[in-house]
């Protein structure tokens, strides 16, 4: 287990690490949109990494690919489809509601 701090929100849920921060996101109740089912098709899940970027998986060419296409990418960005949980506390930003 490791805790999600999910922001503008400020809700902390504690999630399984292994999973993807899309499966946590959704188990927990927050409003993350994901229009391709999680196959990094679409960008819908991008969000910000505030902290704790260094315990996620690292970024696939799937994943890297998807992001050279959205507007709005910074450092931080990563799709919540494909960035799997580690064991250290992560903070996200959601950037878009369903």
């Amino acid at each position: 287990m490791t805790t999600l701090t999910v922001l503008p929100s400020g809700h902390t849920h504690e999630v399984a690490a292994g999973t993807t921060l899309l499966q946590a996101l959704m188990a927990a109740g927050e409003p993350v949109n994901h229009k391709c089912d999680g196959q990094a098709k679409c960008g819908s899940c991008h969000l910000f990494v505030q902290e704790g970027r260094k315990t996620l998986s690292k970024i696939q060419k799937l994943e890297n690919d998807m992001l050279d296409t959205l507007v709005g990418i910074g450092s931080k960005s990563r799709l919540a489809c494909q960035t799997v949980l580690g064991t250290e506390p992560v903070t996200v930003e959601l950037l878009s509601f369903v």
